[in-house]
């Protein structure tokens, strides 16, 4: 029984989702600048320290090692610019892991994309969603 409520659970939780993502108010624009900004984060130190005692009788000597590693913290953004109908948008993607993927859309394809509470979904030509936080917005140059 518990098995049934659990994969029932799941499935209500999937569709409800979905329905979500559904709700959103898809646009089509194209997408004209993509760039990959790496932004320092500020760094960790790290020390390592070896110690050795020998022991010479009536007395110990006593004597250490100590090493000291700093490692600068590194985030890496994908910044994507959209142009619609009337504005520009400007968006960065946080690359959460080193093997995270940016949008497989390249530069002068048409995107489906929509706007929310300064956020930014894209949705690629392989239909992956992916989130961005909107940096400028602008209105499209005229002609």
């Amino acid at each position: 029984m518990r098995k049934v409520l659990s994969i029932l659970f799941v499935v209500v939780l999937l569709a409800s989702l979905t329905a979500y993502a559904a709700e959103r108010a898809w646009q089509t624009g194209k997408l004209v600048e993509v760039e990959q900004e790496k932004v320092k984060e500020g760094s960790t130190k790290t020390t390592s320290s070896d110690a050795t005692a020998k022991d010479k009788g009536n007395k110990t000597e006593y004597s250490g090692n100590s090493t000291t590693t700093t490692t600068d913290n590194v985030d890496t953004y994908q910044v994507y610019t959209i142009q619609s109908a009337d504005k520009v948008y400007v968006a960065k993607e946080k690359l959460l892991f080193p093997w995270s993927k940016p949008s497989s859309a390249s530069v002068g394809d048409d995107v489906k994309f929509a706007v929310e509470k300064g956020k930014l979904y894209i949705r690629d030509g392989d239909g992956k969603e992916h989130k961005a936080t909107i940096t400028k917005t602008s209105m499209k140059p005229a002609n």
